[in-house]
């Protein structure tokens, strides 16, 4: 015997829900959206504003700065999917997830490179998302080569890390400890403007081991790690082979962050085949929270 039921159809004691039960993802809307992306070899700083519009996709527009030369971005967010779309006449392609305090996913450049970008919503000033340009340098594998890493950082303790196959939300507590997690990778270390060098150890979340060290600067500060151009790095060869001499990794397990600290984010064993991590379960502040002043 067959039931029907406003929520779906009973057949044989299973309910099948019809297509528009299931639960969409929440989704982002109009303002402003800043953040980075990295691929292989290169950074970009990427600043967009979502429009407002009655019905069908909110239209959206910005920015794209690499290496010195800006692109114009247009595209949409797509409410009904939870999805971000950019692209530049220049070939750029970014696709993503859209949230309600950010957007994250992939792009594709001109010669069909991949690599990640991540975004912040924000309704105070766009400048208040601190931009980090770097590099990764792999520990293991061994020969792997070094690769771009950024992150964006928010006044109330929002993370975003990104790299190539990385973009991953996370948070900043009020010692500068900075924690990107996504599956069994994490992505930890300090980025206290008053600490010195911001540094810090990752793990891939891969399943095959994968680790290494990232140093970066303030996107533009032109140090070892950091920007060199108008707020991003093309990740030059010096910058990315000076990363593995700034992050100076003694015998032993490694703190990330200064024992004085709230709490280290993630200790790394390099005496051991793999790293071991430990996670700062407690951050300071909220993850999904990209600005004290967002609606």
């Amino acid at each position: 015997m067959l039931f029907r039921s406003l929520s779906g159809f009973l057949f044989a004691g299973v309910l099948v829900l019809s297509p528009s039960c299931a639960k969409k993802p929440p989704t982002g809307g109009p303002g402003t959206y800043r953040g980075v992306l990295a691929g292989v070899s290169e950074i970009g700083i990427v600043d967009v504003t979502v429009e407002a519009a009655e019905i069908g996709p909110l239209p959206a527009s910005g920015t794209l700065s690499i290496g010195g030369t800006v692109m114009s971005l247009s595209g949409s967010l797509d409410q009904s999917k939870s999805t971000l779309s950019l692209s530049s006449t220049e070939g750029y392609k970014l696709t993503g997830d859209s949230r309600p305090a950010y957007s994250s996913g992939t792009y594709e450049d001109p010669q069909g490179g991949l690599g990640n970008f991540g975004l912040f919503l924000v309704t105070a000033d766009p400048s208040s998302v601190q931009l980090l340009c770097g590099s990764f340098v792999w520990t293991a594998p061994t020969g792997t080569s070094p690769t771009a890493f950024a992150a964006a950082v928010t006044p109330a303790g929002a993370a975003m890390c990104v790299g190539p196959g990385i973009a991953w939300v996370g948070t900043v507590n009020s010692s500068g400890n900075l924690v990107c997690q996504q599956g069994g990778g994490l992505i930890g270390g300090n980025v206290n403007a008053d600490g010195g060098n911001k540094w810090g150890l990752g793990v891939d979340n891969d399943g095959n081991g994968n680790w290494g060290t990232w140093t970066v600067a303030p996107c533009g500060s032109g140090v070892a790690g950091g920007g060199v151009d108008a707020g991003v790095d093309s990740a030059p060869d010096s910058a990315v082979d000076s990363a593995a001499a700034d992050a100076e990794i003694p015998d032993g397990p490694v703190p990330v962050v200064d024992a004085a600290a709230d709490s280290p984010v993630a200790v790394v064993d390099a005496a051991a085949d793999s790293p071991v991590v430990v996670v700062d379960a407690t951050p300071d502040s909220a993850l999904l929270t990209a600005d004290a002043s967002v609606d």
